[in-house]
């Protein structure tokens, strides 16, 4: 006999588990089915993305600091990185953040089955457990968040050695190589860029766009090259790599790279560029040209990523697929399917954990008949843990004037910050995108240090439509970096203090 639900949610990322705890607090009668082995929730952000990934960027930050302790009156010897102990630390935090997501499933009483769960008619769900038993569920509704994993591309599949992926990274426990190649540099491939150069790797990136960073503000893609040569981190961009060239030797890897055809390039921007979880074209080397061989101990392929729908049996139900294999679904979330529901990267957009968390509220909400707003894109705010950081949100000027809107933006610069001169990291700025006719925020772009942080306060800004001028009113406390906040809202009025 089947159990009985009111939800049966299968994924047990941010896209299930947030909404599991919703779900419940409405009154729900709840189940969660996660196929990670052990039964870990979490998914991909907890387990092998996100949570670890910084762990190990902030263990980067920390040599960085201790590194250049002397500016600031420290004398330091001996630096040297402990990588085991590195990774120990971070799989301590991941296992502590899995122990707390565990404790909330049964504070709000959700039940869990560890298998694959797949449909067996709309709204029966069978869950082949990894103990070897086979539950049947039944459900008035059905969410599917089965988030996504990374994507290689033909020629460059992944052998966890020679040839790796943000996984492998996240899951390393021993080693970290003496010199890589990063193929792409969205957010994954800027962010291991910086952390291995800072290990004290060398570090090659190879973008087939013509700059880093390629779906931010073409400003803060140059100012990060800057930053990034400086600190020695070799920057090829308009490249492409030759899959077919791969060798894998000893010692490492070889691969040819040549200049990027525009036929190439506009196909890679059609597909989202290498930030947007799609793969990029790989081209051949051209007749005459350098054959550009590249060697490293390792190539690190961050090309994006691919939705997990294969083992679902969608044929059971109406859910559709689009052509990229994203799960197509209205404001609501609700799929082809009466009383079946998408959330997260099944459903593709921005790939953002912390977007998936809103999707899946909406969604169950919806299903409570709440009637919830939906998720307006410009306000999901776009962090990259680099350093120096990222984060946007909204509207860069060239957007904003497609769009038709009478626009301007204003930049305000780290340099005239006192704190950011305090803690050594004067380099960035924060732009805000405004329209003209209205005087609303329409997007906020910026670089520098703990911009991932200060975003929150432009996002809560649009948010509650408020403009520059009640920005700038607002008292930010001094010596601070939100300083920088209140100053580029200013500069956008025309009056900054400090610049």
């Amino acid at each position: 006999m089947a159990d009985s639900f009111d939800l049966v949610i299968i994924g047990g990322g941010n896209a299930g588990y947030i909404p599991a705890i919703r779900a419940s607090q409405l009154g729900m009668k709840v189940a969660l089915v996660e196929k990670r082995e052990g039964g870990h929730l979490g998914g991909t952000c907890l387990n092998v993305g996100c949570i670890p990934t910084k762990a190990l960027l902030h263990t980067a930050s920390l040599l960085h600091d201790a590194r250049n302790a002397e500016t600031f009156g420290v004398k330091v010897g001996g630096v040297e990185i402990d990588y085991p102990q590195v990774a120990k630390r971070r799989e301590q935090v991941v296992t502590q953040l899995r122990r707390g997501v565990q404790g909330l499933m049964k504070k709000n009483k959700v039940k869990l089955y560890n298998g694959v769960g797949s449909f067996i008619e709309p709204k029966k769900i069978k869950v082949e457990g990894h103990d070897g038993e086979t539950h049947e569920l039944e459900a008035k509704n059905v969410l599917i968040s089965t988030g996504s994993a990374v994507s290689s591309l033909p020629g460059l599949e992944f052998d966890g050695e020679r040839v790796i992926s943000s996984d492998n990274v996240a899951t390393e426990n021993e080693d970290y190589p003496e010199s890589v190649i990063i193929l792409g540099s969205g957010a994954v491939g800027v962010e291991f860029a910086s952390m291995y150069n800072d290990f004290g790797t060398e570090v090659t990136i190879v973008e087939l766009l013509d700059r880093i960073v390629p779906l931010e503000d073409p400003e803060i893609s140059v100012a990060l090259t800057k930053d990034f040569e400086g600190r020695g981190i070799k920057v090829l961009t308009s490249t492409m790599a030759d899959a077919g060239s791969l060798e894998k030797t000893e010692t490492g890897v070889k691969i040819k790279t040549a200049p990027a055809g525009q036929d190439k390039k506009e196909d890679a921007e059609a597909e989202g560029g290498s930030y947007g979880g799609e793969s990029l074209p790989v081209g051949e080397t051209g007749e005459g040209q350098d054959d550009g061989t590249l060697e490293a101990e390792c190539l690190l392929v961050a090309v994006g990523r691919k939705t997990v729908t294969e083992e679902l049996n969608l044929d059971a139900t109406n859910v559709e697929l689009t052509e990229k294999g994203t799960i197509k679904i209205d404001e609501f979330y609700r799929t082809g399917e009466d009383g079946v529901y998408a959330a997260g990267d099944v459903i593709g957009g921005y790939w953002l954990a912390h977007a998936a968390g809103h999707e899946g509220i909406i969604a169950v909400e919806h299903m409570a008949g709440e009637n919830p707003m939906p998720l307006d894109q410009s306000l999901v705010p776009r962090v990259t843990f680099c350093r120096p950081e990222v984060a946007s949100f909204g509207l860069t000027l060239a957007q904003a004037e497609e769009e038709g809107y009478e626009a301007r933006e204003t930049k305000f610069p780290f340099l005239a910050i006192g704190k950011a001169l305090i803690e050594g990291e004067p380099n960035g700025f924060v732009k805000i995108v405004v329209d003209t006719e209205t005087d609303l925020i329409l997007g906020m772009h910026a670089i520098g240090p703990h911009v991932t942080d200060l975003i929150t306060e432009g996002v809560f800004a649009k948010l509650v439509e408020g403009t520059p001028e009640e920005m700038g009113m607002t008292i930010h406390p001094h010596p601070s970096l939100s300083e920088v906040m209140g100053e580029a809202a200013m500069a956008s009025e025309g009056h900054p203090i400090h610049f």
